[in-house]
């Protein structure tokens, strides 16, 4: 399923230089994990009741909401007006 070329592939979108030892490690964990999804899959869940939190999500905690007093750009190195200065995307 995940073959030495997809990894590969994978690497080199991930801007990653894999060497063909790792190409073969990461291919049997990635065989390891797509089979024990598959025992995932084959799980029923009919008998399972869903989970239902009691807590909401605001009683978790408060947010407190206060004003940055200071300069936030003080300690960037490239800075241009109120901006940080950052490298060209090309």
């Amino acid at each position: 399923m995940g073959s030495m070329e997809e990894i590969r592939h994978l690497g080199l979108l991930s801007k990653l230089e894999l060497t063909d030892q790792e190409l073969r490690k990461y291919e049997s964990q990635i065989e390891e994990i797509i089979r024990y999804l598959d025992i995932l899959d084959r799980l029923s869940l009919d008998e399972i009741d869903p989970v239902q939190s009691t807590i909401k999500f605001s009683e978790l905690r408060k947010d407190y909401v206060e004003t940055f007093q200071g300069d936030a750009l003080k300690n960037a190195k490239h800075r241009k007006d109120a901006f940080i200065k950052g490298p060209r995307m090309s």
